[in-house]
């Protein structure tokens, strides 16, 4: 099975994977997927010219605290973190739905997106209302340049709002 790799807030007391769906499971993803873009949001000033994000309590809210990456195996105190600590995987999605959509596909794939949407709640659930946001965004993409990327994560946002009316 292997291990999962965790970015850890230790003054915060929070704690997500490197890839907050819980997919990447390979310690040569840190750096290098979304949980990477993710931690920029959290270590970046809260401000438009750092992170184009208007304003957000999550954006920056890591800055000046001791955090760190550990293994769930390697960690002899792991499991009272995941007991104790929260886990703000799902908080960080939202604010990337919200911010920038795009970072889903360009930092995770489009398989990516589309395993996370047809996982939901395994750990991430795509909202109704990150559902929308998403379709709105890549429908309209897909109208001014159309992808068979596009048309595979938008299929995948159909059917599933189709199951769960």
């Amino acid at each position: 099975m292997g291990a999962y790799y965790f970015y850890v807030n230790e003054t915060k007391q929070q704690y997500f994977r490197i890839d907050p769906a819980g997919f990447d499971i390979k310690k040569y993803a840190l750096g290098r997927n979304i949980g990477s873009r993710a931690l920029s949001y959290l270590i970046l000033d809260n401000s438009y010219d750092s992170t184009g994000v208007e304003s957000d309590p999550l954006v920056g809210s890591w800055i000046g605290d001791t955090f760190f990456v550990t293994g769930d195996d390697y960690c002899e105190a792991f499991d009272s973190i995941k007991s104790t600590y929260e886990d703000i995987g799902q908080s960080i999605i939202e604010l990337i739905v919200r911010v920038n959509p795009w970072d889903l596909i360009e930092y995770g794939g489009a398989d990516w997106l589309i395993n996370v949407i047809e996982h939901a709640g395994d750990p991430i659930t795509i909202t109704p209302p990150m559902r929308k946001r998403l379709s709105h965004e890549f429908r309209h993409a897909n109208h001014q340049n159309p992808s068979d990327e596009l048309r595979r994560v938008i299929s995948a946002l159909r059917v599933e709002s189709v199951e769960r009316d």
